[in-house]
Formats: C-alpha cells, sequence, structure tokens
C-alpha cells in the first residue's frame, strides 16, 4: 500500500470546534446554524461527554461498545428524540423515520420486500440509465462547462427514487421535491424548547406553522398519484406503491389508511434520495482534492467496464470504488447525527443516563475520533479494505445507523452510489470551482452549505 505524504495532504472542510464554552445565546444561534459546529473539541477525543442546558441533561456518546448497548443491547430504552420527531414530523408525518413501537414495526415488515435483493437487482438498470442521461447532458455542455454538482446528484437521485419506487418518471413530483426539501431543511431548526424537551403542545404554541407550506405542492402530487392509482386496478404496476396499499396487517387484516400511504411515500422520496446526493457529492469534492485516488479509480473504472455501462454485477468487481464511497461518508456522512431519549435510568461508561436525558450519538464526530482512526483527518478508501474493516469494532462505522433501526434502504442506496459513481467517473473528472467556498452544514442532513460548484472535464 502506497503510503501519502501527509505533508501534502489537503485541508478538508469542516467547521472549527469552538475553543470555548458558549454562553446560551452562541449555543441557540450555532446549533440552529450548523448542529455539528457546537461540539466541542473534546467531544471527538472523549468517549463520552455530559453537557446542560438549563435543567435538559444530554450526553454525547463516542465510543463504539456504548453505542452497541444503546442503539442494540438496550435499544428498547432509547426511542427516537422529540426533538428529531418534531423536526421531521411535521412534513414527513409518521413514516418510517419518525414513528414507533408497533406502528413502526407492521410498516417496517410491509415495506422490507422492496429493498431486498431481489428488488435492488431490478432497480440497478434504472439507476445506470438516469445516471448515464446525466452524463448525456454533460456531453451537449461545452469544454470545462461549471455545473452544480450537488444539485445535479440530487436531481438524479430523485428520478431513480420516483422510477424505481413508484413507477413514475414525473418530472413534476421531482421538481416539487426539490423545492420542498430544500426550503423545509432551511426553515425547519430546533429552538430552544425542542432543546428543552418541553412537551409538544408548548412547543407547537411557540411554532405554530413549523415546516408548512414547502411540502404542500408534493402532497398535490402524491395526491394524483394515488388517484391514478386508485383507477389503473389490476394494471398497476407491482412497485413500492401498489405495495403499501395492498398491504394488510397480519394479525388485524387491516390496510393502511390513506395518509399512512402518504406519510411513507414522503419519507422514501425525502430519505431515500438526498442521504444517496450528499454522499455522492462529498465524494466528487473528495476526488477533486485527491488525484492520487481519482486515478485509482478510473484504473479500476477502466479495467473492469471499459467504457460500457456499469451493471449490478459488477459491484463485486469494483471494490474500490464502494471503498471511495464509504471513506467518503465517513468523513461526510449525511446523516451526521443520531438522537435518542432515555426512557428509563441507565448507566453507560460509569455515567448515570437519568430518565428523559437526550443521548447524542454522532457519526460526524465517531468517524473522526482518533483512538479509532488513524490520521482521521485525511481521505485514505484504502481504510475500508476487507482486513482493515475486519479489525474494527462494527459500531465504529455507522453511516446508516445501527440496531433494529439501521436504515432500511442501505444496500439501495451503496448500490445506487457505486453505479452512479462508476457511470460518471468513466466519462468526467470533476474539478472544483477555483475560489468556491466549502462549508459542510449540519441541518437534517450534512449539506454543503454553498452547493458545490464544479468544472467539467471530459475523459479521453
Amino acid at each position: 500500500m502506497t503510503v501519502m505524504d501527509e505533508t501534502r495532504a489537503p485541508v478538508l472542510a469542516a467547521p472549527r470546534p469552538p475553543q470555548q464554552r458558549m454562553s446560551l445565546r452562541q449555543f441557540l444561534r450555532t446549533v440552529r446554524d450548523s448542529s455539528i459546529a457546537t461540539f466541542p473539541a473534546e467531544a471527538y477525543e472523549k468517549d463520552i461527554v455530559a453537557r446542560k442546558l438549563l435543567w435538559r441533561r444530554t450526553f454525547i456518546v463516542n465510543e463504539p461498545q456504548a453505542i452497541k448497548h444503546i442503539l442494540l443491547d438496550n435499544s428498547a430504552n432509547y426511542v427516537r428524540a422529540d426533538i428529531a420527531r418534531r423536526l421531521l414530523e411535521p412534513g414527513l408525518g409518521r413514516g418510517l423515520l419518525t414513528s414507533e413501537g408497533e406502528r413502526w414495526r407492521r410498516h417496517r415488515r410491509i415495506m422490507a420486500p422492496s429493498f431486498d435483493h431481489r428488488s435492488i437487482l431490478g432497480y440497478a438498470p434504472i439507476m445506470t440509465e438516469i445516471a448515464s442521461g446525466l452524463a448525456d447532458q454533460w456531453d451537449r455542455l461545452p469544454e470545462a462547462a461549471e455545473v452544480d454538482v450537488a444539485a445535479a446528484m440530487m436531481h438524479a437521485t430523485l428520478h431513480i427514487i420516483s422510477r424505481a419506487m413508484f413507477s413514475s418518471d414525473s418530472d413534476d413530483i421531482v421538481d416539487t421535491v426539490e423545492y420542498g426539501v430544500a426550503g423545509y431543511q432551511n426553515s425547519v431548526r430546533p429552538g430552544l424548547l425542542d432543546l428543552l424537551g418541553a412537551p409538544d403542545w408548548l412547543a407547537r404554541l411557540a411554532s405554530p406553522k413549523r415546516g408548512r407550506g414547502f411540502l404542500s405542492d408534493f402532497d398535490k402530487a402524491i395526491d394524483r398519484l394515488l388517484a391514478a392509482r386508485g383507477h389503473a386496478g389490476d394494471a398497476q404496476p407491482k412497485d413500492l406503491l401498489a405495495r403499501l396499499i395492498a398491504a394488510r396487517d397480519e394479525e388485524t387484516g387491516g390496510g393502511m389508511t390513506a395518509q399512512e400511504v402518504r406519510d411513507q411515500v414522503v419519507t422514501i422520496f425525502m430519505a431515500g434520495h438526498e442521504t444517496t446526493a450528499l454522499a455522492l457529492t462529498w465524494t466528487w469534492y473528495l476526488l477533486s482534492q485527491h488525484p492520487a485516488a481519482e486515478a485509482r479509480l478510473h484504473a479500476e473504472l477502466d479495467a473492469v467496464l471499459a467504457g460500457r455501462p456499469a451493471r449490478h454485477e459488477d459491484l463485486a468487481r469494483l471494490p474500490y470504488a464502494r471503498m471511495v464511497i464509504e471513506e467518503s461518508m465517513r468523513l461526510y456522512p449525511p446523516a451526521h447525527t443520531i438522537s435518542r431519549q432515555a426512557i428509563g435510568d441507565d448507566a453507560v461508561l460509569g455515567h448515570r443516563i437519568p430518565a428523559g436525558s437526550a443521548v447524542l450519538i454522532a457519526p460526524w464526530l465517531l468517524h473522526r475520533k482518533p483512538a479509532i482512526w488513524e490520521n482521521p483527518e485525511r481521505f485514505d478508501p484504502q481504510r475500508f479494505s476487507p482486513e482493515r474493516s475486519a479489525a474494527r469494532h462494527r459500531f465504529a462505522y455507522i453511516p446508516f445507523g445501527a440496531g433494529p433501526r439501521i436504515c432500511i434502504g442501505m444496500a439501495f442506496a451503496m448500490t445506487e452510489a457505486v453505479l452512479i459513481l462508476a457511470t460518471i467517473a468513466q466519462r468526467y473528472r470533476l474539478r472544483l470551482k477555483a475560489g468556491h467556498p466549502v462549508e459542510p452544514q449540519g441541518l437534517i442532513t450534512l449539506r454543503p452549505r454553498y452547493g458545490m460548484r464544479m468544472q467539467l472535464e471530459r475523459r479521453h
């Protein structure tokens, strides 16, 4: 293995940890702007950090075995935190990301077949087709044309979700989701009452219109989609939407209500496209800063694909492409923070966790912890070679979460990311526009604050 010259390794975009304890006003202003910018330097190194906001206790847990305890061994004691539900539920409703208990288990069972290996085999050609279509669009642009790669990746993954999950190729839905998700992320920020765990009714009084309006056009588009299915009868496609409509509970025989179907459709559209798009956006940024890694990726693609489109059966022969994606998600995990709330007293790493406490598990911190990752700020896809991955704790790397609530779309997302990367990197190098500011912003997901303006360079 070639050892990278660390003296020439680029400095990657990341917020500078606060140098001193923030006042309440500073903390609130910062957490509303970018939650990852509130993490102090000690949170990157310590196993657990306790902090208090007025009367509310929060524990930042950053040690793999303790994370396993919370997300797997004692997961029944740690429910999704109120703050996460309040930020997501106005837009997503009570879908997989926000529901709990038997409702969550029932919906997860219904949706699981749409994300199994056989289903993903069927989705893969759609992924390659849409990625190739994007590269074809770029072919019609002048040499060294400038594009916002963040927007391009969002658009591509939205089309994939729309086609794969709902058999719809409607630009209407894609455009309304793009507008709605961007507006929702920028408007729905945590307030003091959320951080303090105040009752729902009080939080609603303080922010009665939170998140409303941004997804109204999307809801109308979904209503039209559902109405069309109602008239299709037996002719409707056998996709996720058909499965949601036809689903029956094993115990009661009851189906999902129209509202439940809507909530799951919105959740899949929003969560299912954005995380992959962001992973790819940060991947293009990292490759633009690391020409040696980019050259190695190109060599693998040229040897395996020889110019033809990537297929699902090629994935096993593209290990370095997958390692590039995995290392990108280590440095820039789209789901940067996992929040939980203790419903009963517990003890973690010698700390008493009282019932009602907030517990934060931040992949942003965990993936940059020096005790786990050598030179954690350096981009090194070889970290994810089979040998080095096998030597790490299973809960040291959790870009898709872990435990019972691990992301249902993990295999879908990884297949999609590698196929899009392979398809576009065969034909293009992406160069960060000179002077373009790059700043990760921790909103609901980890977004580049200013987009990702890049210049296209055709590979010959």
